[in-house]
């Protein structure tokens, strides 16, 4: 292959070649960027202005952050990005630093970002120093896994019952209890420096970021300084990652403790005005602005960040509101906007779509019956973090428990009401990506097989016999369309939202809105794209900013168009694309419709004649894990609104589902739980009976894998909510439409004007 392909791995490269033509791809830079160039690189040999698909993640952790450390994490950015790029394995070791597992990923990435802990910076800087005394403090002996140590040969569920109580401990001043955060006690009783400390982790994540950065013209991968801020006030997820354009980035991060209303929080940090949240998640976007895009001796910082996880961070009660709620002013509003441009739709703890519970055959705030994909028994980020020894689930929680703010989908809804209240500025119009959140360093690897181990450590390389342990999934990508794999070029794609997100798999999928786009799967495959930009907008769009919209009659509906090319590497065909519609209506109330554009629908549930559940249906055959009604290598769509009113706010975006395969835990549990030719298999409608049988086996060998296994044979009916089968999927960053009338005040802190 000529070098001037090798920017996009070889999956992404061998799609976009079907999708367009070589001879647009060039190796000189044009005399005008569609973005601004804020670094000094070589250009791009692969150079491409209708662009082309970046795989990426914005969120992955390794041995600097605090709850890796624990769990005997040993590789810091560095090792990740190596790892990311295919040149090298993450090792896992257990608490006697025996290497126990090594990864390698399955193909290279195309950018990434580190983004571990801040909060704890300076404690693991020191504790994993050689020559600091403090590393022989409580708080580091707890951090370093002494208490470990001596119990290196008891039962696996000791060994996470003690990483357990260290967690809650150094969670306890930093992340928990909102309006008393404060640092560690090794930091604040003079024996340790953990302010310089701080700085020197943090100058290691930006060195290692440039060390991996290629700034030649290959462009093979690009990497970003980032880190997370980790508030979590009384166990509700306010996580965001933080992600810097360039070099140009803050002296040191904006960290949940300098969100908290305390004074002792660091020295210098004056106590903020109380309010009813406490925590202030208005000071991160705040700070960030004075220290980063206001601050005239960093002329090119700038920088996003991005919520995860929203689906455990619904709030508690009335005392502390979900991650994703209403801003207090116009002003924080606009800040929202303006730094928050996406948001992550799912990683390995779980999706935040949306929610439909077969179990009890409901949804949070939803009928749709595909909102079942990888679903969590937790409320909050503290049992899904594992914490206890008994996992996240202990008995089903029922949808009404939830907050509906904790999804997604109904986040953008409300947002469309919103934009009255905050002077035309929507607070909540997020694109989509997906990342791993993976505390092993592996970047950028979501294996969908037996080989995949967790994400945590040592806490989920221990075989699955926990609840929060099986239901955490692989994690998937954040894909940019790019014109090329630079820093520029990728960040200006993250603030336009020409963003998707993958459950792990790599389909390419793009959409475009407009009016006249009816024949766009008729056309060959680059004049589609060309007349996508040239009449209308890519995901992340405003329909009324297209060409097209110019010519259109006053009621006439646009066309929503969205082309999709299978993961040739994986293999997986395609079953269908859905595009899901949110609205208000004449009455202000939020409305959703989930359409199928392409493809087929398979029935997915019967309903029982006596108990009137819904009973998932065999989707795969059981000896192969294939689907028993195959779909298509790609599927295009061009679907005009039908009940489409001008008068109404509304959003678009697709959904691409493939064909049902096994999940991973299912491989898992039958690779090791077999021998000879008995095995537990997930599958079978006996699993549970015996399972039961062997771990009440004479055999000790039996009883032992029956044991790890605990878990393997739970399903979508189970307390522990677990699908055997499931269906990988990409989502993409919605198109939005606002009534001319009431555009006024939308769009400027959208396209990154200060508020």
């Amino acid at each position: 292959m000529s070098d001037l392909f090798r920017p996009l791995c070889p999956l992404a490269l061998g799609i976009w070649l079907a999708l367009t033509s070589v001879a647009s791809i060039h190796a000189e830079e044009p005399e005008e960027l569609p973005f601004k160039r804020t670094e000094e690189r070589e250009t791009c040999d692969a150079y491409d202005p209708l662009k082309q698909p970046y795989f990426g993640t914005t969120h992955l952790h390794t041995g600097r952050s605090f709850d890796a450390a624990i769990r005997f994490v040993p590789p810091g950015p560095r090792d990740a990005y190596t790892f990311a790029k295919g040149d090298g394995p993450i090792k896992g070791v257990d608490p006697t630093g025996r290497v126990t597992r090594e990864y390698w990923i399955d193909r290279p990435l195309d950018w990434g970002a580190v983004t571990d802990h801040s909060e704890h910076f300076g404690e693991v800087g020191i504790c994993q120093s050689e020559d600091d005394p403090a590393r022989f403090s409580l708080d580091c002996q707890l951090i370093n896994g002494f208490y470990w140590r001596p119990g290196a040969g008891l039962p696996p569920a000791v060994q996470r019952g003690n990483a357990s109580a260290a967690f809650g401990i150094l969670v306890a001043p930093g992340l928990g209890p909102s309006s008393l955060n404060t640092r560690m006690p090794m930091c604040n009783n003079g024996e340790a420096d953990c302010d310089a400390s701080e700085l020197r982790v943090w100058r290691e994540m930006q060195t290692a970021a440039e060390e991996a950065y290629d700034r030649t013209s290959a462009c093979e991968f690009t990497s970003f300084v980032g880190y997370e801020m980790s508030a979590a006030p009384s166990g509700t997820n306010w996580h965001r990652t933080v992600i810097f354009r360039n070099a140009d980035v803050v002296d040191r991060p904006v960290t949940a403790i300098d969100l908290a209303a305390t004074p002792n929080a660091r020295p210098n940090l004056q106590e903020p005005t109380y309010n009813k949240q406490q925590l202030r998640i208005d000071l991160l976007w705040k700070k960030l602005e004075k220290e980063c895009a206001a601050n005239p001796a960093k002329p090119n910082c700038q920088v996003i960040t991005i919520p995860h996880n929203s689906n455990l961070g619904g709030g508690v009660g009335d005392v502390v509101p979900p991650m994703l709620f209403d801003p207090e002013s116009t002003e924080d509003a606009a800040f929202q906007a303006k730094y928050e441009r996406v948001v992550e739709i799912y990683q390995n703890k779980g999706s935040s779509e949306c929610r439909w519970d077969p179990r009890f055959q409901k949804g949070v705030g939803t009928v749709d019956e595909h909102c079942d994909f990888e679903l969590l028994d937790s409320l909050t980020l503290m049992s899904a973090s594992g914490v206890g020894t008994g996992g996240s689930a202990s008995a089903a929680v029922p949808p009404r428990a939830f907050n509906e703010r904790a999804f997604v989908r109904n986040v953008l809804k409300d947002g469309l009401t919103l934009q009255d209240q905050y002077g035309g500025v929507n607070p909540f119009r997020f694109g989509l990506v997906s990342a791993s959140d993976s505390h092993n360093g592996t970047m950028g690897w979501h294996p969908e097989n037996a080989t995949f181990m967790g994400h945590e450590g040592i806490e989920d390389a221990i075989p699955i016999n926990t609840g929060s342990n099986i239901q955490n999934g692989t994690g998937g990508y954040g894909v940019v369309w790019a014109e090329e794999n630079s820093r520029d070029a990728v960040f200006e794609a993250l603030l336009r939202k020409e963003t998707y997100g993958t459950s792990g798999t790599r389909p390419v999928v793009r959409v475009f809105g407009g009016w006249g786009l009816d024949d766009f799967c008729e056309m060959a495959p680059r004049k589609r794209v060309e007349k996508g930009y040239r009449e209308g907008v890519p995901m992340g769009g405003e329909l009324l900013d297209a060409k097209s919209a110019k010519d259109r009659q006053p009621d006439e509906a646009p066309t929503i168009v969205v082309s999709a090319l299978k993961d040739s590497f994986i293999n997986t065909p395609l079953q269908q694309i859905q595009i899901i519609k949110g609205w208000v209506d004449d009455d202000g109330n939020t409305q959703e419709q989930v359409l199928t554009v392409a493809g087929h629908d398979p029935q997915r549930w019967e309903v029982d004649p006596e108990t009137g559940k819904h009973l998932a249906q065999p989707l795969v055959d059981p000896e192969t894990c294939q689907a028993l009604t195959p779909g298509k290598n790609q599927l295009c769509a061009a679907w005009k609104d039908p009940d489409f009113d001008p008068n109404q706010r509304a959003f678009y975006y697709a959904r691409v589902l493939e064909d049902p395969v096994c999940r991973w835990s299912t491989h898992w549990c039958r690779d090791n739980l077999r021998l000879g030719s008995e095995t537990i298999d997930p599958l079978s409608p006996t699993c549970a009976k015996d399972l039961k049988i062997w771990q009440h086996s004479d055999d000790p060998e039996k009883k032992r894998r029956g044991n790890i296994g605990a878990f393997c044979c739970n399903n979508q009916e189970s307390e522990v909510f677990l699908q055997p089968v499931i269906q990988e999927r990409a989502w993409t960053s919605p198109i939005w439409y606002t009534p001319k009338a009431r555009r006024q005040g939308s769009g400027s802190a959208d396209k990154g004007s200060a508020p």
